[in-house]
């Protein structure tokens, strides 16, 4: 040992500064922080007051995911401007991941709410259908992103799922985020999407901000005939039906193109009796 210096054993080292043995004895073998002294007959390791220093800004950059090959260069070089530089670099890279898992976050939170929405329907609406399940409401103004053209002999029961991930990928090629369901609008004559015709079809879905771009609209913004249809999709059309007979009952005109949103949908769950979809006609 060096006279005038204060040692310190590798088991004290371990207990200030909170690194296990385990990973001193690492350090020491890949030659990122090697004991200044060693005991030759019992091979006991021995680190002094600087060397304890340089494990706090070892662990230090350890904590924030700097792989030990660059903090190895950075213990070795002792310059404040290189340390800076990799800390900004993998900031960045924190961020960018902190960002990913806030889209991960946001999406199933909002897959998590429409299923207990749906819950909630199953569990209230289904037993109360011929009062309940049909009723007038304003549909609140949302942002929406869309595809519209026309599909040749449409068959409602297919959902037009290629035109789904088509608008999936809109949504991700301008990183926005869904926060709403998908939603079906047919610019055709009311039921004409059930009788294999050339069908207007519209698909959007809610996101989280709006741009000036023709793809952007805005959807919602008026009052509305909605009906609940719980179950397989090919037998919607008797709750269009008889949304549609209740609205004419009421002394209701249907004054825009008819929508279905997809609470719980096929892309959510496999099982075909808990689909829940809501059909919601513009009234005047």
């Amino acid at each position: 040992m060096t006279k005038g210096k204060n040692y310190y054993s590798i088991g004290k080292v371990s207990t200030l500064c909170n690194v296990p043995i385990k990973t001193l004895r690492y350090y020491d073998k890949i030659g990122l922080l090697v004991p200044d002294y060693r005991k030759d007959d019992s091979n006991y390791r021995y680190y002094t007051q600087e060397q304890i220093l340089t494990l706090f800004i070892i662990r230090k950059l350890k904590l924030l995911g700097i792989p030990l090959k660059e903090i190895s260069q950075i213990v070795c070089d002792r310059d404040a401007t290189t340390m800076g530089r990799c800390i900004k670099e993998r900031l960045k890279e924190i961020s960018q991941a902190i960002e990913v898992l806030n889209d991960q976050y946001a999406e199933g939170q909002l897959l998590l709410d429409r299923l207990e929405k749906g819950h909630n329907i199953l569990e209230t609406e289904q037993s109360h259908w011929a009062t309940e399940g049909i009723r007038v409401e304003e549909i609140p103004v949302c942002t929406v992103i869309f595809t519209r053209r026309i599909k040749k002999n449409y068959k409602n029961n297919d959902v037009s799922v290629d035109r789904w991930f088509e608008l999936f990928e809109m949504v991700s090629q301008q990183k926005l985020r869904m926060i709403g369901p998908v939603i079906l609008t047919y610019h055709n004559n009311p039921l004409e999407q059930f009788f294999k015709t050339d069908c207007d079809l519209e698909i959007s879905i809610q996101v989280n901000e709006s741009r000036n771009l023709p793809e952007f609209k805005q959807f919602g913004g008026f009052k509305a005939v909605t009906a609940l249809h719980i179950g397989r999709n090919d037998e919607i059309i008797q709750t269009h039906i008889k949304a549609i007979k209740w609205l004419n009952q009421q002394g209701y005109t249907i004054a825009g193109p008819i929508s279905e949103e997809y609470i719980i949908s096929p892309v959510d769950i496999n099982n075909e009796e808990n689909h829940i979809t809501k059909i919601i006609i513009p009234i005047a």
